[in-house]
């Protein structure tokens, strides 16, 4: 039993008849009745003065929580404590007692002349669930917005057709008739309730569906739809060995979606259509049908005919439910490497999965051409048949979307150094890291068959500002005049004050440090070069990738790298996961 797993959910009302406790799933076996009775040493012969069950398991040390099911709770008990009064209805319900805790919202009905005149009503009613006292304060969060969805779902059909009032009529019948028999000659009345109460049947199947895959799409009453996910349960089962997820993470790496990003699919796309609701948004499945891994968001906004904010919600929706994941656009400079967490047992079920998609392929084979980061184009056989390049990139598709590997960007660190550039191992080491990337340049995405992305703006714009002058998008470095530099590396003047005060003002947002160290770098002396590393320093602070800094500058990445390599003295790279797509790794 999971954390995030209900241990049972309660159905209480309170009415002109008093506080009623309805319905409880799982309910309490006679066998777990004895474990609690015999645990808590109570004389049956001894006078009942007050049942106080919290000093009774304080001073036994006793659990409350028995083979997965809440126990030593009489139904009176939890009638008291969880059927509230007007004042404390419409709100997050939330008490802890010992080692579970009872979350909630209580919900009043709307008055009904007619019915109050008839005789005894529901004023008001609480669905809750029963969970462990130590989980984390997201799962009570989920667990209250469900328990909200279930109640305002039930007061609307009660207001439409007393569904309420008809299945409590129900559910009470059936308490009335197993209290008039003998205790030995009846089951437990909830069994009966379960066979026909439809309410009871709901809740039954909202506690199993909770505890299986941690996703609820129930029709309350065959009328009231009700779609709930919780993401503590489905990313446990999808993640790193079980690594465990809060809705934080996932909300933070939504955070950092950009248009530059694409979606994978981790489910069929059939099956996902499928099991849409008829009333769905029909921008859902138009999105669906033209994602690709190898389209950014912005690219697919054009393709489906959908604004870029429109795009964004569904893509944030989908990877909330864990049908989809955020990737960066396939294409042969893209570094994949292992992922540290992946499970690579030779005996996984993930290999026999493997081969149903792939025979004759091998996973272990194929994980060990990534053991090191390479570039996706080092992966591409020149002289391969284009089916065997296709097969390829499908295998690459199907280990990202089971977490076997992970994307590598490379992120820049401005480290100025007063005594000018720095050693000559530093800049051998980041000389060879570009080199390395700019040895695949030679074979574009534009020329590979396989891995053909969609042209999109952005890849317009980088072609004109290669054509004309690089815009001054952040700053007015193109507008100044021309630099020119002494043999000191000290700005000259060529015209007027006024035109040297301007190009002062190009380096007057550095401190002496920085300014000193980019100014001693030889590639500092041509103007161009200089305007464009300026134009580009705020994102030398490591929190950007390159690809991020090519769409949002436009510029190409040969132009990007060549930058690089002329200020490798003052720069130094590391390369990790991009934080929109690490949100499933385990920390």
């Amino acid at each position: 039993m999971a954390d995030s797993d209900p241990v049972g959910v309660i159905l209480v009302t309170a009415g002109t008849r008093g506080d009623r406790m309805l319905f409880r799933y799982p309910y309490e076996t006679e066998e777990n009745r004895e474990i609690f009775s015999k645990l808590t040493g109570r004389n049956p012969y001894a006078v009942k003065i007050a049942e106080d069950l919290q000093a009774v398991n304080r001073r036994r040390k006793t659990s409350s929580i028995r083979n997965g099911v809440l126990v030593g709770f009489s139904n009176p008990i939890l009638a008291n404590l969880l059927a509230l009064r007007s004042e404390l209805c419409g709100r997050r319900f939330d008490v802890k007692i010992d080692d579970v805790r009872f979350v909630g919202f209580p919900i009043m009905l709307q008055a009904d002349s007619d019915k109050q005149t008839k005789g005894p009503s529901i004023l008001s009613f609480n669905i809750v669930f029963v969970l462990k006292a130590n989980v984390s304060p997201s799962v009570v969060s989920c667990y209250q917005d469900l328990a909200k969805q279930l109640t305002v779902a039930i007061r609307h059909e009660e207001t439409r057709c007393h569904y309420l009032t008809a299945q409590t009529k129900i559910i009470l019948s059936i308490h009335d008739e197993v209290a008039a028999m003998p205790e030995d000659s009846c089951d437990s009345p909830f069994k009966l309730i379960l066979e026909k109460s439809q309410l009871a049947k709901d809740l039954k199947y909202v506690y199993d569906s909770l505890c299986d895959t941690g996703v609820v799409l129930l029709h309350t009453n065959r009328w009231v739809e009700i779609n709930f996910c919780l993401p503590h349960k489905i990313y446990g089962s999808i993640s790193a060995r079980g690594a465990k997820i809060e809705p934080e993470a996932v909300q933070r790496c939504l955070a950092s979606l950009r248009p530059y990003h694409a979606m994978l699919l981790l489910v069929d796309e059939n099956s996902l259509l499928d099991s849409l609701p008829v009333d769905c948004t029909p921008t859902l499945p138009k999105l669906v049908q033209a994602a690709s891994p190898l389209k950014s968001l912005e690219t697919l906004a054009l393709d489906a005919d959908l604004s870029l904010s429109q795009v964004f919600q569904i893509v944030s929706h989908l990877v909330y439910w864990a049908k989809a994941t955020i990737i960066f656009p396939l294409c042969e400079s893209n570094v994949y490497m292992l992922s540290p967490h992946a499970y690579t047992h030779v005996n996984s079920p993930q290999v026999e999965s493997f081969v149903d998609h792939f025979p004759g392929m091998s996973l272990p084979a194929v994980l060990s051409e990534f053991s090191l980061p390479t570039p996706l184009g080092q992966h591409r056989d020149v002289l391969g048949l284009p089916q065997q390049q296709t097969q390829k990139v499908q295998m690459v598709i199907w280990m990202l979307q089971r977490r076997f590997l992970i994307q590598l960007h490379q992120y820049i660190h401005l480290v100025p150094s007063v005594e000018g550039v720095a050693d000559s191992g530093v800049d051998d080491a980041f000389a060879s890291g570009l080199s390395a990337d700019k040895s695949h340049l030679g074979s574009s995405v534009e020329e590979n068959s396989v891995l053909r992305r969609t042209t999109s703006s952005s890849d317009i714009a980088s072609v004109n500002s290669d054509e004309s002058p690089v815009p001054a998008m952040t700053n007015n470095l193109a507008k100044s005049p021309s630099l020119e530099f002494g043999t000191n590396g000290a700005l000259l003047s060529d015209e007027s004050g006024s035109d040297w005060r301007a190009r002062e003002a190009v380096l007057c947002h550095l401190n002496k440090a920085e300014k000193d160290s980019i100014l001693r770098v030889p590639a500092a002396k041509n103007p161009e070069d200089l305007k464009l590393f300026l134009r580009l320093r705020p994102y030398f602070n490591g929190k950007h990738h390159l690809e991020e800094i090519m769409y949002y500058e436009n510029v190409r990445r040969s132009q990007l790298l060549t930058l690089l390599d002329k200020f490798r003295g003052v720069l130094i790279t590391c390369s990790h996961q991009d934080p929109a797509t690490a949100f499933y790794v385990k920390t």
